[in-house]
């Protein structure tokens, strides 16, 4: 099983990896460009932050993709993407797989429980997979919201894990397997 596989379902949202063949990815473009507003990058990386039009949003997404595995969030019911994990993977010795996570949820289903959601459900799939030993992600300190959801799902802070660039810290939890 690999990253690539990536697929599983909550009670309200669908999950699955995008493949750079995905015949969705045109799809996606477009609603990329609406869920990314200016209050939900505020919080993101920096790549991203040039993400305002279809153009930019392909070019984003084609890049992140050579890096990373992106996976979508979908609402079981419409099919409307709710928000994506980024997942970069570093290979152990030992074989298990150590993931580094990034995330974001739409401006219109933020303060719904969709955050908790997906990252439960990719924490149930990571322990079910076998091959991940922890899956790990930062926060900026003032995001307290997205915090609030990485600890709820069994993450802990990393001790000495503040990074400060600029004005922002981000702040690193971290989630053990095996």
């Amino acid at each position: 099983m690999s990253l690539s596989q990536i697929y599983f379902s909550t009670p309200r949202l669908t999950v699955a990896a995008l493949t750079p063949q995905s015949a969705a990815i045109e799809t996606l473009v477009g609603e990329l460009t609406l869920i990314l507003t200016p209050s939900v990058k505020q919080h993101l990386p920096p790549d991203i932050q040039s993400v305002n039009d279809e153009k930019s949003a392909r070019k984003w997404l084609l890049n992140v993709m050579g890096e990373s595995t992106f996976v979508t969030i979908l609402a079981s019911d419409s099919g409307a993407l709710i928000g994506f994990f980024l997942l970069y993977e570093e290979k152990e010795a030992n074989g298990k797989s150590v993931i580094r996570l990034g995330y974001a949820v739409g401006e219109h289903a933020q303060g719904l429980g969709y955050a908790s959601e997906m990252i439960a459900g990719l924490v149930a799939w990571c322990r079910g997979s076998g091959f991940i030993a922890s899956l790990s992600g930062g926060a900026e300190a003032n995001n307290l919201a997205s915090i609030r959801v990485l600890e709820k799902n069994g993450f802990v802070q990393e001790s000495n894990a503040e990074h400060s660039e600029g004005e922002q810290r981000t702040v690193f939890l971290s989630r053990t397997f095996c």
